[in-house]
């Protein structure tokens, strides 16, 4: 069976019908192979056991940096999730409607709904239904107000004003019709929703910028060599989908919506601590590795604070722009 014929297959009978954006940017893609692409890494990779991706993206140094990005982004309004949820939307007298886009294997999603005290309604979207089956196992047991739909964010169609919260974590990296899906969740959003976007918004296909490579290598090769083990990062050119728009996400989502909080961080640390060389020598759990790892942190922060070097990552809450229409 063909490339196309096997993702129909794939599809069929479990997505809505796609709608074909006003430009299709996909139209000069190998398209079908990069969706083979996708749907067969996802569903090759490890998965932990509340269901977030494992493997490099589970090393404590990996950890350890995002509760410290935690300690700043913890402090906004929009979190606690689940409160802030509940504080906004749940007095209005009907269930909290929560769409997520390229959910993957729900875990965060699963946790909100046992998170949230008032009725609500979570919709979780993936390419692949085939990550969805053991949070759609979990949440039938559990009795969980989650469902799971089929979906291909380039051309996704929404329901206006449906929606008082969109989650995109990971996700818009992945998409090659930008324009056509931030408009599309513009237009879902009910009066005072919001979209929460966690996502990388470096170099495309690349991610780390080469003068972030430089610094970082440089500032590696002053750490001592019982440390670092003499490991540098070193940023491979991606395939597929895979960071195919990445460059331009911030701009398009600025064009589209208003940030009501936007944090804009590490430079470099994603490089380090999903490296798993430095990451095994840079564990927080060793007191005498730590040290290392926290100034590590600190010089990214410094030189993302001052402008020397680009950040990689975004956490940001947004709202639609009053020019957007």
């Amino acid at each position: 069976m063909g490339i196309g014929n096997r993702l129909r297959a794939l599809l069929k009978g479990r997505a809505a019908p796609p709608t074909r954006p006003a430009v299709d940017l996909t139209a000069d893609l190998p398209y079908a192979e990069y969706v083979q692409e996708e749907v067969e890494h996802y569903a090759g990779v490890k998965v932990t056991e509340n269901l977030r991706e494992g493997g490099d993206q589970d090393t404590a140094a990996w950890h350890h940096y995002w509760a410290r990005v935690g300690e700043v982004v913890h402090r906004s309004p929009y979190w606690p999730m689940a409160a802030f949820l509940e504080r906004e939307y749940g007095q209005r007298g009907r269930p909290v409607r929560v769409l997520s886009l390229g959910s993957g294997y729900c875990g965060r999603e699963l946790d909100l709904a046992r998170e949230l005290r008032v009725p609500h309604r979570i919709v979780c979207t993936d390419l692949n239904p085939g990550l969805f089956e053991e949070a759609r196992f979990r949440a039938r047991r559990e009795g969980l107000q989650v469902e799971f739909r089929v979906a291909d964010l380039n051309y996704l169609t929404l329901e206006t004003q449906q929606y008082d919260f969109v989650l995109a974590r990971a996700v818009l990296h992945h998409v090659v019709n930008l324009e056509h899906l931030l408009g599309q969740i513009a237009g879902s959003l009910a009066p005072g929703g919001v979209l929460h976007v966690v996502d990388v918004v470096g170099r495309n296909r690349r991610l780390l910028w080469e003068d972030s490579e430089r610094f970082v290598n440089a500032l590696l090769t002053a750490l001592p060599d019982s440390v670092t083990g003499g490991h540098g990062v070193e940023a491979n050119e991606c395939g597929g989908m895979e960071g195919v728009r990445q460059e331009v996400v911030l701009p398009l989502l600025r064009e589209a919506f208003e940030p009501l909080y936007e944090h804009r961080h590490g430079a470099f640390m994603r490089f380090i601590c999903t490296n798993p060389r430095l990451a095994s020598r840079l564990n927080p759990g060793d007191p005498t590795r730590r040290p290392y790892l926290d100034l590590l942190i600190e010089i990214d922060d410094a030189a993302v604070r001052h402008g020397l070097l680009r950040p990689l990552e975004l956490w940001g809450v947004y709202r639609p722009s009053s020019l957007h229409g």
